[in-house]
């Protein structure tokens, strides 16, 4: 196979544009660096104003369809999680995708439609989420929202496990408060990670309205009912809320039950001198594995007269 033959541009030499017609310098504003085998040129010969003007405005319908025809030309890869924190954002996304080291020698054919690595797919490819064939993500973004990426989706989940098993969440305002509450601390992370300039104000005034929304909630760690506080409560009141937040289902009639019921259950209460519904279950079915001698002792009688 021949090797690809590379046209290289000189610096004053202009391209013209497959799609326009017109003709641009070679330079990063004007065109994509080409890594598609298919084309021999340094850049990729349909200028940066036609791309844009073919992949339209942010959100149109069809928008991400174009987006990935785009990048298959470009043979550049379409991240999923990569793409949603970018805003779904072309513009955003694009000068990414091109010159992070990461993503150096990364091609097309190794694209991620959906999240990669996780159960969860933050990038839900229509409106609507599948309750069936992806019930983790329906869960997720029916209770938190759309738009995220896994790793917030995560820390939302993280945060609100933290919150509900630390104060006592009896009605659906208190849960609300702690979901916003969730929200702020995502904010509250996101703002130290990025570094802004205006970080330390921004971040004071996020820790502001957290504090607020715990006073409003009365929130305060005198009332924390975490594991030092669960200490000091007695098993009885435990089970209670528990059986309260996550009750065992009802109806449950299955072999090992009846099993349990009949051999474990009857039997012990047998041994305690009861007399009720399981004993009366463990006599019935010990009854065809038990010798009854009395009536052996009138069989016995019968048969010497």
């Amino acid at each position: 196979m021949a090797a690809k033959k590379t046209v290289t541009l000189g610096t004053s030499e202009k391209i013209k544009c497959l799609k326009c017609g017109k003709s641009k310098m070679p330079s990063t504003k004007n065109f994509y660096e080409n890594v598609n085998p298919l084309f021999n040129s340094e850049k990729f010969e349909v200028c940066k104003e036609c791309i844009n003007n073919y992949i339209g405005e942010r959100a149109s319908e069809g928008y991400t369809d174009r987006v990935k025809l785009v990048l298959a030309m470009l043979d550049k890869p379409f991240i999923g999680d990569q793409w949603v924190s970018r805003e779904e954002d072309w513009a955003k996304y694009i000068p990414q995708i091109s010159s992070f080291p990461q993503y150096k020698g990364v091609s097309f054919k190794d694209s991620t439609f959906l999240f990669s690595g996780s159960i969860l797919n933050p990038f839900p490819l229509n409106d609507e989420v599948d309750p069936i064939s992806d019930p983790n993500l329906y869960e997720l973004t029916k209770y938190w929202g759309r738009g995220y990426s896994n790793e917030d989706y995560q820390y939302l989940e993280e945060e609100k496990v933290k919150l509900m098993s630390s104060f006592e969440c009896p009605d659906y305002g208190m849960e609300m408060i702690m979901r916003d509450i969730c929200f702020i601390n995502l904010e509250i992370e996101k703002v130290r990670q990025e570094q802004k300039a205006n970080g330390s104000k921004e971040i004071s005034n996020l820790i502001k309205t957290r504090s607020d929304l715990m006073n409003d909630a009365k929130m305060k760690p005198i009332q924390a009912t975490g594991a030092e506080a669960n200490d000091q409560i007695s098993f009885g009141v435990l089970v209670k809320k528990w059986e309260n937040d996550r009750p065992i289902p009802r109806g449950l009639d299955d072999e090992m039950k009846n099993y349990i019921d009949t051999f474990m259950v009857g039997h012990l209460a047998k041994m305690e001198g009861l007399n009720n519904e399981m004993t009366e279950k463990y006599e019935k079915a010990m009854s065809e594995y038990t010798i009854d001698f009395e009536e052996l002792n009138k069989n016995k009688e019968y048969d010497d007269d």
